[in-house]
């Protein structure tokens, strides 16, 4: 049984391979055929491609031509709205710019350009006559832009007072919407101007109208200076002029001011008109530079800035000329006023210098007046100290009274005030060099003080000047003293003015710590100079003591009778109490000192010779005009008004 078993499945299976066999042997024919109708498909795809491709071509060929037809026409087009732009926009550019509407007129200035430009690269004959119109309408609309500018710019160019604001970003200008206005236009136009190449001279515009601000708001300052030259000035020569110093016997107009007139208005700092002027022209010069880097385009508004101050800064320097001319002229005490504007305009070189850029000019105004000023002041020291030493010609003799010279008030309240400028001073000295104030004197003194003690030391050289001051000043009180056509007079003025200059030293001595920014005059100049004044005092006090007992110069007689030494004793006692109410000394304690050693000469020997005389007959007695009581009151009194 098993065996038929195993004889059917193999009969099975192959009947199941016979039917594979079958089945593939079908496939095969069918690839081979799906083969073949495949092949049959590609070469006819390829006879396909051969015939399509001259007409893919073609048809590129077609649309190309039709792409440049349509842009020519679209050119053509556009060049036919170029002839037309002219008549477009005639009537909006010679009705000129709204000015609360401005983008609607640039608006058809560029569209002109536009047009200009495009009709420029044709160089075709027929648009020769467009082109004449809209470069006619470019002038017209870029002029009518250049008047608003202009217009913009006055509105707001009246003039300022500067002195008003304490800096320039106070200064008032433009409100902030004209300023950007003005900005957008003067960017426009720098910028059309270039491409169409037209000379709106925007530059020019914007000085020649901010100048005249600029001129307007300082002009006050230059009136106040020249207000001051006439008010302060007196007919004479000035030094290098023929006449001036040439006469031995008269003095110069400026010398014989200071000499001969008590100077009542010192000048005090910060209040020239020329320092005025210096503070001024720096904020409004700064405030300027500001707003034209806020309206100028930054290629031109540097040198615009340069040309609108141009005119404003040689009228300063102008102005400074005739004031140094006036200081050449002036007394001595001017020259505080000359070395306050010399600080000021140094303090201002450098932004000036930033501002101006004046260092890279041929012609630097404010250099050269620094340089006059430095002259002045350095020649002005020798001035004085040569002043001092010829003081008295015919028209400066001291007057016969006694008092406070003239020269020496001034002299000393020179002195008081010049110590204000110590640091400018000493910086003024040192390259001056030690004594250099005694070089080119008239006369040689005949005791200059000892050297500087540091000579590599400006302040040090400043004290050295002041002591030879003082000491020169000493000298000339003694040469008035001699003038003195009495000889009590000639001490009573030699009191008077020592007793003045040592009242001011001593009072001017008040530096309690090394500061030397607190050194009065005295302490500048020095104890032992002042101990050789005081030594001066007491010898013409013992002078003056001599003179009172001159008059009793009768007593010790023998050959004179007491009543006779009595009389004239009387006659020379009245005559020098009457001499003396006219001499001046309104210094409280000098008067003091000149009544007590005047008592301390006369009453004591006066009473002694009374005491020794006591003689009582009608002669001595109608002799006997004061009680020594009588003799003290007289000269208690003899000096009052």
């Amino acid at each position: 049984m098993p065996s038929d078993t195993y004889l059917y499945d193999d009969a099975e299976e192959e009947a199941e391979l016979e039917f594979l066999r079958e089945s593939l042997e079908q496939m095969d024919n069918l690839a081979e055929k799906t083969t073949q109708l495949l092949k049959v498909f590609d070469i006819r795809l390829k006879n396909l491609g051969r015939i399509i491709a001259p007409i893919y071509k073609s048809t590129q060929k077609l649309t190309r031509l039709y792409d440049n037809i349509e842009t020519t026409i679209g050119s053509l087009d556009d060049i036919m709205l170029f002839f037309n732009v002219a008549k477009d926009e005639s009537d909006t550019i010679r009705a000129g710019p709204d000015e609360n509407e401005l983008l609607p007129y640039l608006d058809s200035i560029n569209r002109l350009k536009d047009a200009s430009d495009a009709l420029k690269q044709l160089d075709l004959d027929s648009a020769s006559e467009s082109q004449n119109e809209i470069r006619e309408l470019l002038g017209i609309g870029l002029g009518n832009l250049s008047q608003l500018f202009s217009q913009w710019l006055k509105q707001h160019s009246g003039g300022v007072d500067p002195a008003a604001y304490s800096n320039a970003t106070e200064i008032p200008t433009f409100p902030m919407d004209t300023v950007k206005l003005l900005g957008m236009l003067a960017t426009y136009l720098n910028l059309v101007n270039d491409e169409v190449s037209y000379d709106l001279k925007l530059t020019k515009t914007y000085a020649s109208i901010r100048t005249r601000h600029l001129q307007k708001s300082l002009a006050q300052f230059s009136d106040m200076c020249n207000g001051y030259i006439r008010a302060n000035s007196f007919d004479g020569p000035i030094p290098g002029q023929r006449g001036y110093g040439e006469s031995s016997t008269r003095s110069n107009p400026a010398e014989f001011r200071f000499c001969t007139i008590r100077n009542e208005h010192w000048y005090e700092a910060g209040t020239s008109p020329l320092t005025q002027y210096t503070v001024n022209v720096v904020k409004l010069f700064q405030a300027e530079r500001d707003l034209v880097r806020q309206i100028m385009p930054t290629v031109i508004s540097e040198d615009t800035f340069l040309t609108t101050t141009d005119r404003p800064f040689e009228a300063y320097v102008g102005t400074g000329d005739k004031m140094i001319m006036f200081f050449l002229s002036s007394p001595p005490y001017e020259v505080l006023h000359a070395l306050d504007v010399y600080g000021y305009m140094l303090e201002n070189d450098g932004i000036l210098e930033s501002l101006l850029s004046l260092r890279q000019r041929q012609n630097n105004g404010l250099a050269k007046l620094l340089s006059k000023l430095q002259l002045h002041v350095s020649k002005s020291f020798t001035a004085l100290i040569n002043l001092l030493h010829n003081p008295f010609k015919e028209d400066t003799a001291p007057k016969q009274t006694g008092g406070v010279h003239e020269l020496a008030f001034n002299t000393v309240t020179f002195l008081l005030y010049l110590i204000g400028y110590k640091d400018l001073l000493t910086n003024i000295f040192l390259p001056l060099g030690d004594g250099h104030w005694n070089q080119g004197l008239s006369q040689e003194p005949s005791n200059v003080t000892q050297h500087a003690s540091d000579p590599s030391d400006g302040l040090s050289i400043f004290q050295h000047y002041l002591r030879d001051v003082v000491d020169a000043l000493s000298r000339m009180v003694d040469q008035g003293g001699k003038h003195m056509k009495r000889p009590a007079l000639q001490f009573v003025f030699l009191i008077n003015n020592y007793a003045y200059l040592v009242r001011t030293l001593r009072d001017s001595m008040y530096a309690g710590d090394e500061d030397s920014q607190s050194l009065g005059l005295g302490d500048l100049v020095g104890r032992s100079a002042l101990l050789r004044i005081e030594s001066q005092i007491d010898r013409s006090r013992r002078g003056y003591v001599a003179t009172w007992k001159a008059i009793m110069s009768s007593f010790p007689a023998a050959s004179v009778n007491p009543a006779e030494k009595l009389a004239m004793f009387t006659q020379g006692f009245d005559d020098m109490v009457r001499s003396q109410k006219a001499y001046e000394v309104f210094d409280t304690d000098v008067r003091k000192m000149l009544v007590s050693d005047a008592i301390d000469a006369i009453v004591p020997e006066y009473e002694t010779f009374l005491r020794q005389n006591p003689d009582k007959s009608p002669e001595f007695a109608r002799a006997m005009k004061y009680t020594p009581r009588d003799i003290q009151r007289k000269i208690a009194t003899m000096l009052d008004d």
